[in-house]
């Protein structure tokens, strides 16, 4: 185990060599800013913190103007839903009676239709009637007249 660690002890040495040697090399810029340069940082901090209270005043406003939208939205929408249901429910009402004419104006056709077939079969028995009377009328004169003939003989 200690050959494995002392290894691994050798390697990262060399890698932290190799990084040094790189920077070495390629040195970072020097710093530029003097103390004149802070000095303006400074000063300008203040004109900064008002921008960004200024944006966040205008940010909020925006969030206002945004919230009353919404609940105007929401309020005309939920008054439209009550439009709706109440032109929902009239109609409905409108559709019940409407079926219960149907229904009734089906029922007076049924009874139109029963009335017509019963006078159809009064009259079409009153014509086998009288057609049965006349045919049974001629049918006894003809037994009568053949009686007579043979009494008569």
């Amino acid at each position: 185990m200690q050959k494995g660690t002392r290894h691994f002890a050798g390697i990262a040495k060399g890698i932290g060599m190799l990084l040094i040697l790189i920077g070495f090399m390629n040195p970072a810029p020097a710093a530029q800013a003097s103390w004149l340069d802070r000095m303006k940082e400074i000063y300008q901090l203040p004109e900064n913190v008002q921008q960004i209270q200024k944006d966040y005043d205008a940010t909020k406003q925006q969030l206002t103007d945004q919230k009353d939208k919404l609940a105007e939205s929401i309020k005309r929408s939920q008054e439209t839903e009550e439009r709706l249901l109440g032109q929902n429910d009239t109609l409905k009402k409108e559709n019940e009676q409407l079926q219960e004419r149907i229904k009734a104006m089906e029922q007076i056709a049924l009874d139109k239709d029963k009335r017509n077939r019963k006078i159809m079969y009064m009259i079409v028995t009153a014509v086998l009637l009288v057609v049965f009377y006349f045919v049974l009328g001629r049918v006894f004169r003809l037994i009568v007249w053949r009686r007579q003939k043979r009494l008569r003989k």
